[in-house]
């Protein structure tokens, strides 16, 4: 398996991020080549891809956890706030669609971004990436790990450490993802049918009753006595924008499913759609259950999800929601964790990277990228293991403070790379497939798209947010500034091993 024969090199090489030296050692390429196989081709469809993405955005999880937030600044206009949001990340899956007919990889954003705008904003991007989605893996691991020890410590005298939770993470999840990536997705869907099934039972139900107060229609709008107005509304965007965070996981998935260039952007596309649709009619829901005149009353430390079950159906039905809240988290950490280790094995592709080259391998008998999964599951432990540290607690009252913090931060990472993208996929349309491009589609919505995701970038900075939120974004704002700084000296001094990492990392 040489570099010259594979089918990208022209393209790769025509494309922005241009490799002058193309005669890499072909022997070395060669070496250990059962260990580089790469991940099965074709083995899963466009219902399996909307299945990580929508598992990434965690459907139930999301209505039990975000909802509260959202409330809080939006008012009754949560379903209105919801619908906009939609549309706003509908602009980004535009551009992840348009890359997607032409690029298909499991390293998704940075090859997008490498072909745009070069490979010095190529290596930045993975860098802002890598920092934003092992954050929010970790806060996905946090929201499961503290729903299900809340659940044991609620329906029982065992009040249960986060951290016994944190076993089936590093367990169940990495032997499901070694096994393979059509088992989990698999498993996604038969999990994501029943919560969807609890939950439209609930909601249906409260609807039904009038809830608190009555329905309440206006709660479609941005007007109304309870709406948090023009403010509320953008600061909920947020929030929003948290939630919806993964409908984009299809992207990684360009290796390994059928006809990608056609089913990854219906992916990305059909996931906003369902998620959407589905939270606009479950938010509405539970606006009607509190009523309207009570929606700034709700605790935002609190889920009150579980509470309205027992209130309108009973406590057996609020046992069900405790479940399916269980499994819509576990859902949502075991999308993240397949996307973050998909990624690690597209950096450790790159032979120029010495020891990081091992996440590369493949098993040879699943043709998963076990050693990137089990670095992945050691980084979980060793941060688990900081955290129980720094907070002297094994119990969810920390854990739940260190999920807000965490989640907040992390989506400020994924919000600079999709502004980066828009950016990119104009130069690339323009300068390398001139002959499609429409200036509406290819120019007017990336610069809409970006604009917007700017002014949602500046809600987490104003209001000021609350202490101790500032030390995390100087911390953020800390591993950026290493990241331009490294770039800096790869363009420098070493610019053919950039070169060649990025472009080990589009096959």
């Amino acid at each position: 398996m040489s570099i010259e024969k594979n089918s990208n090199i022209d393209d790769f090489h025509n494309e922005g991020a241009i490799i002058e030296n193309e005669n890499i050692n072909s022997s070395r390429e060669e070496e250990n080549d059962s260990l580089y196989d790469g991940l099965k081709r074709n083995t899963i469809g466009v219902i399996e891809c909307i299945a990580l993405s929508v598992g990434g955005i965690g459907l139930s999880a999301a209505t039990f956890f975000v909802y509260p937030n959202i409330a809080a600044s939006a008012g009754t206009s949560v379903p209105f706030t919801i619908f906009f949001g939609a549309l706003c990340c509908l602009t980004v899956a535009n551009t992840i669609s348009i890359f997607g007919k032409y690029i298909s990889s499991s390293a998704s954003f940075f090859v997008y971004i490498t072909k745009g705008l070069g490979n010095e904003m190529g290596f930045l991007s993975v860098w802002i990436l890598m920092i934003g989605y092992l954050a929010i893996m970790m806060s996905a691991m946090f929201m499961f790990v503290g729903s299900l020890s809340d659940v044991i410590t609620r329906h029982s005298d065992f009040h249960c450490p986060w951290i016994l939770s944190l076993i089936i993470v590093v367990t169940i999840i990495p032997t499901l993802a070694y096994i393979g990536i059509d088992v989990v997705l698999k498993t996604s869907i038969i999990a994501m049918i029943l919560e969807t099934l609890v939950i439209l039972g609930l909601s249906f139900t409260i609807v039904i009753k009038g809830g608190d107060q009555g329905n309440y229609p206006l709660a479609f709008t941005p007007v109304g006595e309870y709406s948090g107005g023009v403010s509320g509304i953008a600061t909920g965007l947020v929030y929003c924008t948290f939630i919806f965070v993964g409908f984009e996981g299809a992207a990684t998935l360009g290796q390994e499913t059928r006809n990608p260039k056609k089913n990854i952007p219906i992916a990305v596309f059909g996931s906003i759609a369902f998620a959407a649709t589905w939270f606009i009619w479950a938010m509405y829901s539970l606006v009607v259950a509190a009523g309207p005149s009570n929606i700034f009353s709700i605790d935002t430390t609190q889920f009150p999800v579980g509470m309205y079950a027992k209130r309108y159906i009973g406590f057996w039905y609020s046992v069900i929601i405790d479940i399916a809240g269980v499994v819509s988290t576990f859902g949502v950490i075991s999308s993240w964790f397949n996307i973050v280790f998909r990624i690690i094995y597209s950096i450790g592709k790159t032979r120029e990277s010495g020891m990081i080259a091992i996440f590369g391998r493949t098993n040879q008998r699943f043709k998963t990228p076990h050693i990137a999964i089990i670095g992945l599951t050691c980084f979980i432990i060793v941060m688990s293991a900081i955290i129980v540290g720094s907070t002297k607690s094994v119990y969810t009252e920390s854990s739940w403070e260190v999920y807000n913090y965490i989640s907040f931060t992390g989506t400020i990472p994924v919000i600079l790379i999709f502004i980066i993208s828009n950016i990119a996929v104009i130069r690339y349309v323009k300068v390398y497939q001139s002959k499609d491009f429409q200036i509406f589609r290819h120019m007017i919505i990336p610069i809409f798209s970006a604009i917007l995701f700017t002014v949602i970038l500046g809600g987490n900075f104003y209001p000021a947010p609350k202490y101790p939120i500032p030390y995390f974004l100087i911390g953020l704002g800390i591993l950026l500034l290493i990241g331009v700084g490294v770039m800096f000296y790869l363009h420098r001094f070493n610019k053919e091993y950039l070169k060649n990492m990025l472009y080990q990392m589009s096959l």
